[in-house]
């Protein structure tokens, strides 16, 4: 017999090359492909796609999909924690202004004001068509305009006269 079957492996059943292919894959999330991560894993064949979809496959291999998943989950519960941001933005500052860098030592702390929602970025589109007016808004906006054109009086009239035969 060549081992358990795929379906009751778990995720301590993983080859070093599986646990390094999902480390790899989780560690450059987004910035490479699972081909590449599957060749920088180790995995040598004609066709390395065709590893990575297997390797991906949850009905192939479940325990490489949810060792996948629960480091994707520490990776994305790490990084969403805003506190770690604010340990980071602090830290850059106090480097920063320790080395003079007065410019980037305040960058620092506007990007951690506005992590903490202090400083936020409010901007308005107002639409000025006919749609979004009253009836009463309507009326004074056709007097203005009719005002204009009793204004122009040297408006030439272009209108084609009626020719009869």
């Amino acid at each position: 017999m060549a081992g358990k079957p795929n379906v009751l492996k778990t995720m301590h059943d993983l080859t070093p090359k599986q646990r390094k292919f999902v480390d790899i894959y989780v560690a450059e999330y987004g910035l490479i492909s699972k081909t590449e991560a599957a060749k920088r894993a180790g995995y040598v064949a004609k066709d390395p796609h065709t590893i990575a979809s297997k390797l991906t496959n949850p009905n192939r291999n479940p325990h490489v999909v949810r060792y996948l998943e629960k480091k994707i989950a520490e990776a994305k519960n790490k990084y969403a924690n805003p506190l770690r941001s604010f340990k980071r933005f602090e830290k850059f500052g106090d480097d920063a202004a320790k080395s003079k860098q007065y410019a980037s030592a305040i960058n620092a702390e506007y990007r951690s004001g506005q992590l903490a929602g202090m400083y936020v970025d409010k901007k308005e589109i107002t639409n000025n068509s006919l749609e979004g007016m009253s009836r009463e808004q309507l009326e004074k906006r056709f007097a203005e305009l009719e005002s204009k054109i009793g204004e122009a009086k040297n408006i030439i009239n272009v209108t084609p006269e009626e020719v009869s035969e």
